[in-house]
């Protein structure tokens, strides 16, 4: 599935380009990729910027992680990674256990986490091209749009998402327990992928 460009879509190529845009914003000196996937960002990064530290870590043995292992239990010490990288991989859990994830990636972080969470919900998008303000693409939500279910997730390989099963409010409040959320943002071509780019509150003492 992962080696398909039905699977890496344009869509997903962005979410990729923006995994790897901000990684490498912050200089770090070793990654952590929760999640291997594709490998493709992992092997770009590899490109673009040789020395740095990638781990990768995946429960799946199929697509070759360096570690075979589960992110609730993480073989790693404290403080040993300058920035992670977990993205669509919360939602394959019961969001009753995100939270002793989350306790996990502020264990071994000592520097930025990178989180992406599929984010249901109907959208505008305004796109801009237009001289001194060049390229924008503004994302609104529908002002129309009926109610959501939150009680579960028709997904067959998701537990939940942000509004399905989980709230926005919910997913920002648990995430605030350990992080402070630096931003968040949109995957402006596929506006299911939320981002998140989090400092730990432990890093700030």
């Amino acid at each position: 599935m992962y080696k398909t460009l039905r699977y890496n879509s344009k869509e997903r190529w962005l979410s990729y380009w923006y995994q790897i845009n901000e990684l490498l914003s912050i200089n770090p000196e070793s990654i952590l990729v929760i999640g291997k996937g594709s490998g493709i960002v992992e092997n770009a990064i590899s490109i673009i910027a040789a020395d740095i530290n990638i781990t990768t870590l995946d429960m799946a043995p199929e697509v070759c992680p360096d570690i075979v292992g589960d992110m609730q239990y993480m073989p790693f010490r404290e403080s040993c990674f300058d920035s992670i990288l977990c993205c669509q991989v919360l939602e394959h859990l019961p969001f009753s256990k995100v939270r002793g994830v989350l306790i996990e990636l502020q264990r071994i972080s000592r520097g930025s986490v990178i989180v992406s969470i599929p984010h249901r919900r109907k959208h505008l998008k305004l796109a801009i091209d237009a001289p001194l303000i060049g390229k924008r693409t503004i994302i609104l939500k529908y002002p129309f749009m009926r109610k959501i279910n939150r009680a579960n997730t028709d997904s067959k390989s998701h537990f939940w998402e942000i509004n399905r099963g989980v709230s926005y409010k919910s997913v920002k409040k648990t995430l605030n327990e350990f992080f402070v959320i630096e931003k968040t943002f949109l995957n402006e071509m596929n506006c299911t992928h939320r981002f998140f780019i989090l400092r730990s509150k432990r890093s700030r003492l």
